[in-house]
């Protein structure tokens, strides 16, 4: 997800898709055509144990990723996850019993898609339990953002979560998931005394998040209270969705008045809690923007940068290739800058002006808005049809992609763009989702490589490969690898352009170095806010001079650094090693290299830790 975003998860159907019914998703080194195949290796049985564990402490997550309700004993989508500080060391618990767990499994070299299952298996366990020594905050194991410093913020907490998920991912289809919704809505009391009591855990701790993320945090809060209750955004999206499953007339009238009754007795109270404790909070909140401010904030900093970067380097060295990128990309750009005769000023300042000019810009109206998403649905659409070009036959997905705008009452914090994945059982599209807060921050030239990103040949193609991986453990179906799939998203947009598709839109060319450059920066900015010391300020001037990029989206940019530390370093990290473990296969294999065979071995198994994905493409 530019960000994500993916909230943005790997994510599968049941049995039987069409990698399982190829074979393909197994493995791209072929047996011979005699050999007798070995039998596998049993670990599916105990990773989808350890998986049902854990995702009884977590429903929200299972409500997210479309499991059904049913294998989690009928309750997961009743109920918040459990926020408290009780409830986050019962997690961590669990978390780390579950690495205990899986050690002892052991495969033979014969089998080797279960040794690699469970190679995966066991790195997305380390990662969960790499920080876990550190006591604020809030783990995620199957999240992208992995340990987040604060529980609250302008982007991201159940605040924000739990109420979009409701909207748009919890099932509405039956009377029965109606009921279930409508008791979650009744449950927020509860939830959110847990959360009010982990923020103030955390500040005992010595954590509090910086002043202006609890001030970004407040508005996001006061959204959810303001307005009629009748055209609340989640009443809306209970009407419009029971609606659109034809379901009797009579329940969806008795459903919305409960509902109502819920979200003015229950959840809107529990709302005007929590913005009073964050409010509260704000005068104590720190100067500081960086991690290094928070106790053993260094070590939690490590932590991320090797589970969310995916990278042995230290933040120094991170911020030195950054620094080397920003100057290779500019480079390109110069070049591309002169031939249109814009040689005056910084790189910036010429990409600020191009932005600026109407010509590239959209109307700043219901009308313009509704033209740049049908604008972005055409490059969607474009792309599709060339699947061929860049995969194997067998790994072509046919699920199409939703693309649509980011909610009004979450925008303000919310990044440019982001991919939400398709649901387990199907029953959900993905959707490719674009913040039009603000018209000035989407010019037309910078939407081609944002939909490669986030559509195809990005997020959602990656997605829909892995809903092939129905035979996989759970554990696998719903594993984040950060550096993996936001490395695909940015390789995505290279790709897109070896394959011709700027050829004709040499504006879109500079859109796509624009953004490549914005990731490079980030390595820059993300390491030197939270291991070199830089101020907010800091980081906004040098983004804002470097990129060119409109200022709201920069300051949203470099809050959302400050509130997810080292997420923002997965983009450009793992598109190098991608880029690099492309280039070793080409040597090794000369002539008999395919950059649609390179890209099965990296798509054709689901997410996954860099070093496996080196491991498979060089391996013979």
């Amino acid at each position: 997800m530019d960000n994500g975003a993916t909230r943005r998860e790997m994510l599968a159907l049941a049995a039987g898709g069409p990698l399982a019914a190829t074979g393909l998703a197994a493995t791209w080194h072929s047996a011979p055509a005699s050999a007798k195949p070995p039998p596998p290796c049993p670990i599916r049985a105990p990773l989808d144990a350890i998986a049902d564990r854990l995702l009884a402490h977590t429903p929200e997550t299972a409500v997210y990723n479309g499991i059904p309700d049913a294998q989690l004993g009928g309750q997961s989508a009743r109920r918040l996850d459990d926020y408290s500080p009780a409830g986050e060391t019962a997690w961590r618990a669990a978390l780390a019993q579950a690495e205990r767990d899986i050690a002892p499994i052991r495969c033979g070299p014969e089998d080797k898609l279960a040794q690699l299952r469970l190679a995966t298996a066991s790195a997305i366990l380390a990662n969960a339990n790499r920080s876990a020594a550190v006591p604020y905050g809030r783990i995620n194991a199957f999240n992208f953002s992995g340990h987040v410093p604060y529980l609250v913020t302008q982007i991201a907490g159940p605040h924000i979560d739990t109420p979009n998920a409701m909207q748009a991912q919890q099932a509405l289809s039956s009377p029965q998931a109606v009921d279930a919704w409508i008791a979650k809505l009744d449950s927020f009391p509860a939830a959110f005394k847990g959360v009010i009591e982990k923020v103030r855990a955390d500040e005992a701790a010595g954590s509090v998040p910086p002043a202006t993320l609890i001030a970004r945090t407040l508005p996001v809060l006061d959204a959810f209270l303001a307005g009629p209750e009748d055209a609340h955004p989640l009443i809306v999206a209970l009407r419009t969705r029971m609606d659109a499953a034809r379901l009797d007339a009579h329940l969806r009238a008795k459903a919305e008045e409960r509902a109502i009754t819920a979200l003015r007795k229950r959840a809107r109270p529990a709302f005007e809690a929590l913005r009073k404790q964050m409010a509260a909070l704000l005068p104590r909140g720190r100067a500081e923007a960086g991690l290094w401010a928070q106790p053993d904030g260094d070590s939690l900093y490590a932590a991320n940068i090797r589970a969310l970067g995916d990278s042995p380097l230290s933040a120094e060295e991170i911020h030195a290739l950054g620094l080397s990128e920003v100057a290779r990309i500019s480079a390109e750009m110069e070049a591309l800058l002169a031939r249109r005769d814009l040689t005056q000023g910084s790189i910036g300042a010429r990409m600020d002006a191009l932005a600026r000019d109407p010509a590239n810009l959209f109307a700043d109206s219901d009308e313009g808005r509704a033209e740049l998403l049908e604008y972005v649905r055409t490059l969607v659409r474009a792309m599709e049809k060339r699947y061929d070009e860049f995969l194997p036959s067998a790994l072509i997905p046919h699920q199409q992609l939703e693309v649509r705008r980011v909610p009004v009452a979450t925008e303000e914090g919310a990044p440019g763009g982001f991919y939400d994945g398709p649901s387990l059982d199907g029953s959900r599209p993905g959707t490719y989702w674009i913040n039009l807060r603000d018209m000035n921050a989407v010019a037309r030239f910078r939407l081609p490589t944002l939909s490669y990103h986030e559509g195809v040949p990005g997020h959602h193609t990656q997605s829909c490969i892995a809903l092939g991986l129905g035979e996989a453990p759970l554990l696998l179906r719903i594993a984040s690898f950060n550096a993996y799939q936001e490395g695909w998203g940015l390789y995505a947009e290279r790709l897109a352009a070896e394959m011709g598709a700027y050829k004709d839109d040499p504006l879109g060319d500079l859109g796509r170095l624009q953004d490549e450059l914005f990731r490079a920066v980030r390595l820059v900015v993300d390491t030197g806010i939270h291991a070199k010391r830089w101020s907010r300020e800091q980081g906004v001037q040098y983004m804002r001079d470097v990129t060119g990029v409109a200022e709201s989206r920069v300051v949203a940019e470099v809050e959302r650094y400050m509130a997810w530390p080292g997420q923002a370093l997965g983009y450009k990290l793992g598109q190098l090693r991608l880029l690099d473990i492309r280039e070793r296969m080409m040597k090794a294999k000369g002539k008999r290299f395919s950059r649609r065979a390179f890209h099965g071995l990296v798509l054709g198994n689901g997410a996954m830790p860099l070093d496996l994905v080196e491991g498979e493409a060089l391996r013979d």
